[in-house]
């Protein structure tokens, strides 16, 4: 097909466009998107982050809420409600607000990732009460992980900024495994990013909202994650 014109004018273009080309409806399942295969797609030159999945943290119950509540910072422009957005490691501790420190604990013992929060002055943990339990992680990983399609795509722009896409190779991942997660969580390669915010208008005006917390990894890393791995060409 050559280049096509791109069929949203955002980041999400690109999957969007795909997806629209072979005839996926778009929606925020669980599930995978076509064929029980998930569908990701990406510019052939980048080389960000992919998100794996997003979900909330499985214990305890309103744990989004507590931690927002607890260790958020306020909005700019509406002080009086908080939000907690910030990137976290389990081989690293990071700077949020310049007053707390964020770090993934994997507890193998426990079979449990806890997101632990320091004080970035004294350096003594102040939170290690929220978490994802491995069973919970595998759940996501089988569901809608269990089979990727990780298309590649040229990308240009014309005079007028619009973008198009021409999709010229894709990778095949099957059987994630979740001992490779976990390795993967341990030396720093897999990502935690929470994003939780509050609604600013309407009827839940103050009320927690969940932006995508999820996991994340490079895109050359995601072979790691994988027991079989195969190139389309």
């Amino acid at each position: 097909m050559g280049y096509v014109r791109s069929h949203r004018t955002n980041n999400t273009g690109i999957g969007k466009t795909f997806e629209d080309l072979i005839g996926v409806t778009e929606n925020n399942l669980a599930q995978p998107d076509f064929a029980g295969y998930e569908i990701k797609s990406h510019r052939d030159s980048a080389q960000s982050y992919v998100t794996l999945f997003t979900k909330c943290p499985s214990f305890p119950r309103g744990a989004n809420s507590y931690l927002r509540n607890k260790f958020g910072i306020p909005y700019e422009d509406f002080p009086e409600i908080k939000q907690l957005h910030t990137s976290m490691f389990a081989n690293k501790p990071n700077n949020f607000g310049g007053k707390y420190s964020f770090q993934l604990i994997n507890d193998r013992k426990k079979r449990c990732i806890f997101i632990a929060v320091y004080s970035l002055r004294t350096k003594k943990m102040l939170d290690c009460s929220c978490g994802y339990s491995y069973d919970a992680l595998n759940k996501v990983l089988k569901r809608k992980l269990k089979n990727l399609f990780y298309v590649s795509a040229q990308s240009k722009k014309d005079k007028n900024g619009k973008e198009a896409f021409y999709f010229d190779k894709a990778e095949i991942f099957e059987q994630p495994s979740i001992t490779n997660f976990i390795n993967l969580i341990d030396n720093g390669i897999i990502m935690f990013d929470i994003r939780i915010g509050a609604y600013k208008s309407g009827k839940y005006f103050g009320k927690t909202h969940d932006h995508g917390s999820g996991f994340r990894i490079k895109e050359k890393d995601l072979p790691k994650l994988y027991s079989w791995h195969q190139e389309v060409k």
